[in-house]
C-alpha cells in the first residue's frame, strides 16, 4: 500500500460514513497495488476489528482474506491462453457464471460477499456481458471490487455502474525507503531499483528479491 494514501483516505471516508457502492474499478499501471488495494478493502469492509475505516489486520476475517482463504471473497483468476491456438488470456463465461451463482448466496461468515476481478479489460465479450447484468441489479450484500490499467478497453457500461479509483505510479524515494525499510537490500541498490521500477512497486519488490529477474532486465 506504500504510496496509496491518499486513496486510502477516500476509500477509509467511505467506510466510516457506510457509503459502500456495489463495484469499485482500481484503474492505473500495472504492478502499482491495485489488487493489494482491492484485498486490502475486502480486509476493512469485513474486519471485525476496524479502526478508522482500516483492516485490524489480525481479526479472522482479516487472516483469512489475507491468506486467501475466506469463503466469502473470491479473487478471480485469468485463464492462461494457448499461443499455439491463438487463445487469448481471458476470464471466461463459465467464470462469471460461477460468480452468479455465488453472489445469489448470502454472506456465509463476513459482513459481505466480495468478488475482485483483476484486470477486467481480459473479460471475453460473453464474460463482459454477464458480469454487467450483475452490476445492473447487484445482488444484496455483494461487493465487486474490480482493477484494469486500460479503461478503453472496458465497455463503458461497465464503467458506468462503478465507483472508479484512479492510481498512480510510486515515487522513487518511497519505492526506495520501503525496499530499504523491509527487505536486505542497501540503499544504493534500493534507489537503482526504484529509478528502473518506472514507479511499479510491485516489480521493484520482485527485483528485490528476485536477482535472476534484475540480472535478465
Amino acid at each position: 500500500l506504500v504510496g496509496h494514501e491518499k486513496t486510502i483516505w477516500l476509500l477509509s471516508m467511505m467506510l466510516l460514513k457506510d457509503v459502500l457502492p456495489h463495484a469499485y474499478l482500481f484503474h492505473g499501471p500495472t504492478r502499482i497495488g491495485k489488487s493489494t488495494l482491492a484485498i486490502n478493502l475486502a480486509m476493512a469492509i469485513n474486519c471485525l476489528d476496524q479502526k478508522e475505516g482500516n483492516p485490524c489486520g489480525q481479526c479472522r476475517q482479516c487472516e483469512r482474506i489475507n491468506s486467501g482463504n475466506h469463503p466469502d471473497v473470491q479473487i478471480i483468476e485469468v485463464l492462461p491462453g494457448d499461443e499455439t491456438s491463438m487463445v487469448r488470456n481471458e476470464v471466461g463465461i463459465e467464470q462469471i457464471r460461477d460468480i452468479q451463482h455465488s453472489s445469489s448466496l448470502k454472506p456465509y461468515e463476513g459482513h459481505y460477499r466480495i468478488f475482485i476481478l483483476p484486470e477486467i479489460s481480459l473479460l471475453s465479450p460473453q464474460a463482459s456481458n454477464a458480469l454487467l447484468k450483475l452490476l445492473e441489479e447487484p445482488p444484496d450484500k455483494v461487493i465487486f471490487l474490480l482493477t484494469s490499467a486500460n479503461l478503453e478497453s472496458v465497455i463503458p457500461t461497465i464503467l458506468s455502474r462503478c465507483q472508479i479509483i484512479s492510481t498512480n505510479r510510486i515515487p522513487h524515494d518511497q519505492i526506495s525507503d520501503h525496499l530499504t525499510r523491509h527487505f536486505d537490500i542497501g540503499p544504493d541498490d534500493a534507489t537503482y531499483i526504484a529509478r528502473i521500477s518506472q514507479g511499479q512497486i510491485g516489480w521493484a519488490i520482485e527485483a528485490a528479491t528476485n536477482t535472476e529477474l534484475l540480472e535478465d532486465y
